[in-house]
């Protein structure tokens, strides 16, 4: 890579050369990587691609390789099952973080943690067991993000050992929202919700089954959350997981969209020398309104009772009594054990 434009082969070979490790496994990753990288050299401006997108978009790479040497060396987690719960898929800003971490909290339910999240495989010499290492450097990470930017707290709350959105681990795969939430690359943006991201959801089953291998081979359901699965995934989440409920959160989309480009504003502002505000608005205005289309569409193919629906108005006045409608409605028990947990 230059100091002013991102190279796929660069971020290849450096991924490599930092691991040690050669073998991708299955490269259909390969076609995302190639416009994501075309889209931020292109429109998104960026000040410091080395530092900034280049680093996200190599880690990711590092953990490719990772996650294909965890396998060859723990061929048993192929074994663990993943069971989902449910998928939280409202737009951001409706009360699905509220709703998440109160699903989460069930006994019998679980969720991915921060710290999980951004590093799911272990560090070198990891005790099993014993994920402090990764933890206390996921507090680190957080400390760092609320010094640059001190605004985003109010605006999302961020938690090393909080539950947070498995989009953070699609971020591997190059189809996610998170990119062109970080940086003005609208092409990229539209382009991705288009594609099929059944590959992209079969790899997040290949994190989640290290995590949980992780753990101890935990056996709980899993609460899915990110409105990426709205904003392009969709069709992903149902070919790898046909049967799961979905939990759509609203809210005005008048309240949504300025709470979710002040997020956005946060992390572009100062990495990008093209990024609007006008032009932003508009653009996420698009998405919402296309990712809203697209569901609408696909929900009247779903069985009845497939979609739990939630207000914000409840979520945030009767949270407890607004989770227990949602538990029943999947067609599971809500009882002390439940309700002391949230």
């Amino acid at each position: 890579m230059s100091g002013t434009e991102l190279s796929v082969d660069v971020l290849l070979a450096n991924a490599r050369s930092a691991t040690g490790l050669h073998d991708f496994g299955n490269e259909w990753f390969l076609n995302p990587l190639a416009r994501l990288v075309a889209e931020a050299n292109a429109d998104a401006g960026l000040v410091a691609p080395d530092a900034g997108a280049g680093q996200r978009i190599q880690g990711a790479l590092m953990d490719r390789l990772g996650l294909v040497q965890y396998f060859k060396d723990h061929p048993e987690a192929a074994d663990e099952i993943i069971e989902p719960a449910c998928a939280i898929i409202g737009l951001p800003r409706t009360g699905s973080t509220v709703m998440h971490r109160l699903l989460a909290s069930a006994p019998d339910m679980t969720s991915l943690f921060w710290w999980e999240a951004c590093f799911p495989l272990p560090f070198p010499d990891e005790k099993p067991g014993d994920p402090a290492p990764r933890i206390a450097m996921a507090h680190q990470i957080v400390e760092q993000l609320l010094t640059e930017w001190p605004d985003f707290e109010s605006i999302d709350p961020i938690e090393a050992e909080a539950v947070a959105e498995e989009v953070i681990l699609l971020d591997r795969t190059f189809l996610s929202t998170t990119y062109d939430s970080m940086m003005p690359v609208p092409s990229y943006g539209f382009w991705q919700s288009e594609q099929d991201h059944e590959a992209a959801y079969r790899d997040l089953v290949k994190f989640m089954q290290v995590i949980q291998h992780r753990r101890g081979g935990e056996q709980k359901k899993w609460v899915l959350k990110t409105p990426h699965h709205l904003l392009g995934g969709m069709k992903g989440l149902l070919a790898v997981f046909p049967d799961i409920n979905l939990v759509m959160t609203h809210r005005d989309v008048g309240d949504v969209l300025p709470s979710y480009c002040s997020m956005c504003a946060s992390l572009s502002v100062g990495a990008s020398t093209t990024y609007d505000p006008m032009k932003q608005g508009r653009y996420w205005t698009d998405r919402f309104r296309n990712g809203l289309q697209r569901f609408e569409e696909l929900r009247q193919a779903l069985p009845a009772g497939r979609v739990i629906d939630v207000k914000y108005r409840d979520t945030v006045t009767d949270p407890i009594g607004t989770v227990e409608k949602v538990i029943k409605a999947m067609g599971l028990d809500f009882d002390k054990a439940e309700q002391l947990a949230m």
